[in-house]
Parts: C-alpha cells; structure tokens; sequence
C-alpha cells in the first residue's frame, strides 16, 4: 500500500548562533497527523535545522510511508539535499548523509524549499520547545 506523506520541518538557534536549540516537525498523511518538538540543547543553525528534517522523515520511515514530500524554509540545507550545493561544513556530512540514507528507505523522495511565511506550523513547534 502506498503512503504519502508531507513532513514539514524547522529548527532554530537562538539568541546566538551556536547556541541553546529546539526543533519541530509536521508528518502528515490523508489518515494522519504527528507533530513533533523538543529542545536539543547547544547546537548550530544549520545542524538544528537538518536534526528537524531527520526527526520527521525517521517518524515517516517508522510508520511504513512510501512516498515523502518534505518541506522547510532552510534553503541552504534543501539545497544540499538536492545536491545543488556542497556541504562544505564538516560537521553537517553525516546529518546529510543520514537524511540520504532515509530518502533511500523511500520508493520516492522530494525536498523543496518553501518561503518562511508558509512553514508557521513548524515554527510554532519550534517556538511551543523555546517556551517549555
């Protein structure tokens, strides 16, 4: 049986950047919804935001769904992903690496970017890990 799945996800570093982190994540299908989020202590930006994508799409492997579109406003990691860029940080190959790993569990895998305004559910989460 196929199962499509939308993870959107965010992960943010505040006020400094490394600094304190947190995490969230939206797996959503026609016959269900998770969301996720918690503080991961001290961490970067960029390794807070791959932590986010990984956490959703390891729920989606978990629940058996075959096809994963997932969604976040990081640009720079979506283009990674992809490909498109390098990842010249050595510290992010194997959080790149393990989203690969993931990706490859599905029968189909897209990463896009989406503009900041349009990820407020995951931002939300994120905020919601901030406050507890």
């Amino acid at each position: 049986m196929t199962t499509t799945a939308v993870v959107m996800f965010d992960g943010e570093t505040r006020p400094d950047d490394p600094g304190p982190s947190a995490i969230g994540d939206i797996v959503e299908t026609d016959d269900w919804t998770e969301e996720g989020s918690k503080h991961i202590g001290e961490s970067t930006n960029n390794r807070t935001e791959y932590r986010a994508l990984i956490q959703g799409l390891e729920l989606a492997s978990r629940q058996g769904c075959t096809k994963v579109e997932a969604r976040g406003d990081p640009e720079v990691i979506v283009k990674q992903v992809r490909g498109v860029y390098g990842v010249n940080q050595p510290e992010l190959r194997p959080l790149r690496n393990r989203v690969q790993e993931l990706a490859d569990e599905f029968e189909k895998f897209e990463i896009q970017y989406i503009p900041r305004e349009e990820n407020w559910e995951a931002d939300e989460l994120v905020d919601q890990a901030f406050s507890e």
